[in-house]
């Protein structure tokens, strides 16, 4: 069953399977990766990154032969939503939601312990922020 007579079958109307297209997109059956992906500082990428990014473009460009300016944005955008598996947390949470159950909220970042203090101000950064969006109501 496609998504479109799924739609149809369904007596409720989703917002979250429109989200990631345009109505061109809609016809054809794409998403955007564009609309799902999340920026992060060049500090926060995983040591893979690189690796996985040239390996995919080095692909598309010798093998299937797609310009590399197309290669290079559409393998980024699809990586950068691999970070931490927020891809995935987010289409799980979608699909909870769609089908009524309850999509739990996102888990809290664990408090930074004194040696986390130390050697890695990434997790008590990411902490803080947390803190600060609890204050101001945004989760």
């Amino acid at each position: 069953m496609s998504f479109d007579e799924e739609r149809r079958d369904s007596k409720q109307v989703s917002m979250v399977a429109p989200l990631g297209v345009n109505s061109v997109q809609e016809e054809t059956g794409e998403v955007s990766d564009g609309k799902f992906t999340y920026l992060v500082s060049s500090n926060k990428l995983p040591d893979q990154f690189k690796l996985l990014l040239y390996r995919m473009v080095r692909r598309d460009v010798v093998v299937n032969k797609i310009r590399f300016d197309v290669s290079l944005v559409n393998n980024t955008l699809l990586l950068l939503n691999a970070i931490n598996g927020r891809g995935q947390e987010m289409l799980l949470r979608a699909q909870l939601a769609l089908s009524g159950g309850y999509a739990p909220p996102v888990n809290s970042p664990e408090k930074p312990s004194s040696i986390d203090k130390i050697f890695d101000r990434d997790k008590v950064r990411e902490y803080e922020k947390w803190q600060e969006r609890q204050e101001l109501g945004l989760e």
